[in-house]
C-alpha cells in the first residue's frame, strides 16, 4: 500500500485550449522570425513543397543534413 502511494500519478494530459496556446505562441515567434505574415506564408508553402518533394520530413531533415555538410566543404 506504502508503495503504491508513493508512486508518482501519470501526468495529465494537456487540454486542447493549453495546446492551441502553445501553437499560437510557436506560429507567433515563426512569423517573428521570418519578418511578418507575408515572408511567413512564403517560408510555409516553400516548406511544404519541399516537404512534399523529398517524400516527407525525414526525407527533407536528411536532405538538409547532406545539404550542410556539403555547404562546409564547399566553404
Amino acid at each position: 500500500m506504502a508503495k503504491k502511494a508513493a508512486e508518482p500519478k501519470p501526468a495529465a494530459a494537456p487540454q486542447p485550449e493549453d495546446k492551441f496556446v502553445e501553437l499560437m505562441l510557436d506560429a507567433a515567434e515563426f512569423v517573428k522570425s521570418c519578418g511578418g505574415m507575408q515572408p511567413a506564408r512564403k517560408a510555409l508553402a516553400e516548406t511544404g513543397q519541399f516537404i512534399k518533394a523529398a517524400g516527407g520530413v525525414a526525407s527533407a531533415e536528411r536532405a538538409l543534413t547532406v545539404l550542410e555538410s556539403l555547404k562546409d566543404k564547399i566553404g
